[in-house]
């Protein structure tokens, strides 16, 4: 079945429900579930995501470094 076809499913099963407490489960439930999956990207902010898009570039662009070793060099930190 399609996820279009599920959907579709689903409400008509719920324009078939009278009961209001049956009803108000399912919002409840379909809300948890329906938060749970927004992305986090919308909650990061604009600074964050510069960066994020930057490091991203750099790693496309070849532009990478071991980890270590710049702990290393950068911070006098060995494994």
């Amino acid at each position: 079945m399609s996820k279009n076809d599920l959907k579709t499913s689903l409400h008509a099963l719920i324009d078939s429900i009278e009961d209001s407490t049956v009803l108000q489960a399912y919002l409840i439930l379909l809300s948890r579930e329906a938060q749970s999956q927004e992305d986090f990207w919308h909650n990061v902010d604009d600074k964050t995501k510069s960066a994020i898009n930057e490091g991203i570039a750099d790693f496309s662009a070849g532009r990478d470094a071991n980890f270590f070793e710049y702990m290393k060099s950068s911070h006098g930190i060995e494994r």
